[in-house]
């Protein structure tokens, strides 16, 4: 059984069972300006202290312990920015979990290339947003970031004897107007720079300029013809995508308004765990550059726990978490769950399909 499915089940008997995974966002911090991003010309913010070396350390001593599984070092601003994320990757492998970093890839050198292979780092996620220079260094706003970043890609395939050794390198790209017409060049890209997965993410809302973005009903349309062919040609040449998320679905003109197919979803189940709307606060704990903790990547503003001042453990079973839990079996979803992206309410619709099996079966 899968182990996410199985702790979710101990919570459905009415049980206790630790995160299965951890996120990190060590720095909100950014070296790039992209156009599309929540943090797009807000250079001066103030983003508070970010949590120590040490305190990472103990953190990842007490997750380990715990039971958790997977450490995810996202977003939110440029984690190599911070000059130790490195030293917290060494800590999580030297525990023996998964490591996951997503990175706009502009801050690798071959020494830290040379040094991911050497510890076994699982999976890292490189932003590219474009199939060429033009594209790509016009979103992220930074002149020679497509060919750092095509750089980088080719000396992690040079230096891995076989595609299959780690790290799993995946590009992410965020789909807007101004590149939605070059999905098929980025498979080949991928497929060229010995990429395994090629993730696509409708753009998130953030701005006015996220506005202008957004890609219209048009767009899609030829989007959706052409994401079939990408989906084709990638799966011959080998590279793993998502697009088949975007391929006679709603998701896809639905960014920024999730909650609405969220509901959608849930909306004739009754009020149980197998019908809940999201299981993040079930199996997944977040932690911000500043150490305020919520469930998930889309940050909760009204979260009143801080990891700075408390270990996991009281955070995973306290009075915070156990809100946000009862709140979605109750199907009152957070003002936040509009900014979910596709890639989560098509976990959580697989999650309830699995959890569905198991109830099935134990009710005969």
């Amino acid at each position: 059984m899968d182990t996410k499915i199985e702790r979710l089940l101990k919570w459905s008997k009415g049980g206790k069972a630790p995160p299965l995974s951890l996120e990190l966002s060590p720095t909100l911090r950014c070296n790039l300006n992209c156009l599309f991003c929540w943090r797009y010309g807000k250079k001066d913010i103030n983003y508070g202290d970010e949590i120590t070396l040490k305190k990472y350390k103990e953190i990842i001593e007490e997750a380990a312990d715990f039971g958790v599984k997977e450490v995810r070092i996202i977003g939110g601003g440029e984690p190599l920015l911070r000059r130790d994320t490195l030293e917290i990757m060494k800590s999580i492998k030297s525990r023996g979990m998964f490591g996951y970093i997503c990175t706009n890839g502009t801050l690798f050198t071959k020494e830290t290339i040379e040094t991911l292979v050497k510890i076994n780092w699982d999976h890292i996620k490189i932003s590219l947003h474009g199939s060429c220079a033009e594209t790509n260094d016009h979103l992220v706003q930074e002149y020679g970031t497509f060919k750092k970043c095509v750089e980088v890609l080719s000396t992690f395939r040079d230096l891995k004897k076989d595609a299959r050794e780690r790290p799993y390198l995946e590009i992410g790209f965020v789909l807007v107007n101004e590149n939605y017409k070059e999905i098929e060049a980025m498979v080949h890209l991928s497929h060229r720079l010995g990429v395994q997965a090629l993730f696509v993410e409708p753009i998130t809302i953030y701005t006015e300029l996220g506005k202008k973005l957004k890609p219209d009903k048009d767009d899609y349309k030829i989007f959706e013809k052409m994401a079939i062919k990408a989906k084709e040609k990638a799966e011959k040449l080998g590279v793993e995508t998502n697009l088949s998320n975007f391929i006679g679905s709603k998701f896809i003109e639905k960014t920024g308004e999730m909650i609405d197919l969220i509901g959608e979803d849930i909306v004739n189940k009754t009020n149980d765990f197998f019908s809940t709307a999201c299981y993040e606060p079930w199996y997944r704990i977040g932690i911000r550059a500043d150490g305020a903790v919520c469930p998930c990547g889309f940050f909760d503003q009204g979260t009143t726990e801080n990891i700075k001042n408390k270990n996991l453990k009281a955070v995973w079973y306290g009075d915070y978490f156990n809100k946000r839990r009862e709140q979605l079996l109750q199907k009152n979803l957070p003002e936040y769950c509009k900014k979910c992206c596709v890639t989560l309410v098509v976990n959580n619709k697989i999650i309830r399909h699995e959890l569905e099996k198991f109830r099935f079966l134990s009710s005969k």
